[in-house]
């Protein structure tokens, strides 16, 4: 089975982008049956973490594949092709899409 967490951001550079708040492990996702969301937005920014540094933006009209959702219900988890190197996860707000 492939390992899907893969961030490849070191904790040094989570502290620095999320200021502290949000340490990976504490990012409460609840798994879903992956979809397809369009973003709705003129502009996306795709996070880190929730409230985190922004990892892309990605335009209104956009796909993407997304396979969870923070505990709170506010926030999508997808894969995404890091501009650091690598894949990891990253999250997108919710209420910036429609299911596609």
């Amino acid at each position: 089975m492939e390992n899907l967490n893969m961030n490849k951001l070191s904790d040094i550079e989570l502290e620095a982008a999320t200021g502290g708040v949000a340490k990976k492990d504490e990012i409460k996702v609840r798994p879903i049956t992956p979809i397809w969301v369009k973003v709705t937005a003129s502009s996306l920014n795709c996070r880190y973490t929730p409230n985190g540094e922004i990892a892309k933006i990605y335009e209104k009209g956009h796909r993407l594949k997304v396979d969870g959702i923070t505990a709170d219900g506010e926030w999508y988890r997808l894969l995404i092709y890091d501009p650091k190197g690598g894949t990891c996860y990253a999250y997108i707000a919710k209420r910036y899409t429609v299911v596609d």
